[in-house]
């Protein structure tokens, strides 16, 4: 005799981006959409395995950079998954990092000062102390980050 699984299991939700609106045809432009299947609620956490306070989302293609004190570049990274608090990353390159460093979203244009928690390879976890405005950093560091500034007015 045949049993069927149980409803929960036979439904599997998933969670979806709603895209606003399309790019007009021809622009070179694409849309798309990322399902993930839905969260499930976190067991009580066992010794060596995951022991985060909040819900983490995954992340694609997202770049980034790791920065010293100021905003030298020490290397790429892609954002594995990131929560409002922190993110793992993959570094481009290994290389071992200081536990204060800094990192830059270059899909957001946010830069964060982070601790690194951990560190094994190329991966390493970070958790964001702060932010830091743009306002507070000269012509020069933006214009490393990538970030496009005006003209002053003469």
């Amino acid at each position: 005799m045949l049993q069927s699984p149980p409803a929960a299991k036979a439904r599997q939700t998933l969670d979806g981006v709603r895209v606003a609106r399309l790019p007009p045809p021809g622009s070179g432009d694409v849309a798309y959409v990322v399902l993930t299947p839905a969260p499930v609620p976190a067991a009580a956490p066992i010794e060596g395995r995951d022991k985060r306070a909040e819900r983490r989302w995954g992340t694609h293609l997202r770049s980034g950079k790791i920065l010293d004190g100021r905003t030298c570049i020490v290397t790429e990274s892609l954002t594995a998954n990131r929560s409002a608090r922190g993110a793992r990353l993959r570094l481009a390159t290994p290389v071992l990092l200081p536990k204060r460093i800094r990192f830059f979203d270059d899909v957001t244009k946010r830069l964060f000062e982070a601790a690194v928690a951990w560190q094994r390879g190329r991966e390493i976890g970070v958790t964001f102390l702060r932010e830091i405005e743009p306002n507070s950093l000269t012509r020069t560091e933006l214009f490393r980050l990538g970030i496009k500034v005006g003209r002053a007015a003469h």
